[in-house]
């Protein structure tokens, strides 16, 4: 009643103002938040000027993916550029949001040209490249501090390349084991999380179950992992139609292996001219299902779509989908139907 009264009262800017704050409760974030569930996006620094980038990921997301590779952290030997994690962070605290930190270890090519592992060339010794990777990412995880109640330490691991060198050189189980222990030592209270991706046709099943053994073998061995994240980069086309129970055991796999789950890349090309009646309706149901899934496991404590607009979609350059419109907003920041699907699957709740 007495926000009724105010409104009738008010003229002009004060109503405007007050009808602005009350179309801000239909967001994402609103309903996330009543949840303690972290919903995410990618900060991505190329459309980060604009300020329609900045408004709609803040008003929407409680949760941002400040990008802390290595050769962007650390592109000469000993000298780190904190710059784009000082802006996240920043920008993080203005909008009241957490930060992700993504990815501590990963491929060669994402290595910095002075360890010299772009051209394959392994030529460190294990004690030098334990050396390198202790110091790195206590350095960063220590510079990102309180701003990021999470990280991921170690991705893609499974996969024939697995992380290069790191891996190569120091052995794949003891270097995500001392990964996550260096981690742990220099944020105590953080999440940490090992990421896989699983397929874009659904998720394997015979991959999920390589990777969990692989947890549990890992966690037998003292690494302190606290979530795995599962990327679902999937083609609308090509998705299999029992991606939705592919994806359920992925999230009981995680339950039964003692650690929580979280989506952690997410996008959907939506299918080629003709694929479907209505390509985006179809695309609104497969973000819908997923995230449905996700908030009906309590274990599963976070969703993040890899991108915030369509006209900053990596699928063009990573698969070579050039009529691909991935994600939530279009290229005007204006809400899709797929949008939509998620705010339905936050409504509906736990």
């Amino acid at each position: 009643m007495k926000k009724t009264l105010l409104t009738i009262a008010c003229t002009g800017l004060c109503c405007l103002m007050l009808s602005a704050q009350g179309k801000d409760t239909e967001t994402l974030r609103f309903y996330a938040d009543k949840m303690n569930f972290w919903i995410g996006a990618t900060i991505q620094g190329k459309l980060f000027p604009d300020p329609e980038f900045q408004q709609t990921l803040g008003r929407e997301f409680n949760s941002g993916v400040s990008f802390v590779l290595m050769n962007l952290t650390q592109p000469q030997k000993g000298q780190y550029n904190f710059g784009a994690m000082d802006r996240d962070i920043k920008y993080a605290r203005a909008h009241n949001m957490k930060l992700f930190g993504q990815a501590l270890v990963y491929r060669n090519e994402h290595s910095p040209d002075w360890l010299g592992f772009r051209n394959g060339g392994c030529n460190m010794s294990a004690d030098q490249i334990d050396r390198v990777m202790k110091e790195h990412i206590q350095t960063v995880v220590r510079h990102g501090g309180d701003a990021y109640y999470g990280w991921e330490v170690v991705n893609e691991s499974t996969l024939p390349q697995g992380n290069g060198c790191w891996s190569k050189v120091l052995g794949r189980e003891q270097m995500i084991t001392k990964a996550f222990q260096y981690a742990r030592e220099a944020s105590p209270d953080a999440m940490l999380l090992l990421n896989e991706t699983f397929g874009r046709y659904g998720v394997d099943k015979n991959r999920v179950d390589d990777f969990f053994h692989m947890v549990e073998s890992l966690k037998s061995h003292g690494a302190p992992i606290d979530a795995v994240g599962a990327e679902m980069h999937l083609e609308a086309d090509k998705l299999r139609p029992e991606y939705l129970s592919e994806f359920q055991y992925f999230l009981d796999r995680a339950r039964k292996a003692g650690v929580q789950a979280m989506v952690t890349e997410m996008d959907v090309y939506q299918g080629h001219p003709g694929s479907f009646p209505d390509a985006f309706a179809h695309q609104k149901e497969i973000f819908y299902n997923v995230a449905h899934a996700c908030l009906k496991d309590t274990n599963c404590k976070g969703f993040t779509v890899w991108g915030l607009s369509d006209k900053g979609s990596w699928q063009p350059t990573w698969a070579g989908i050039t009529d691909t419109k991935p994600l939530l907003f279009d290229e005007s920041y204006q809400k899709k139907p797929a949008y939509y699907g998620i705010l339905q699957a936050l409504k509906e709740g736990r």
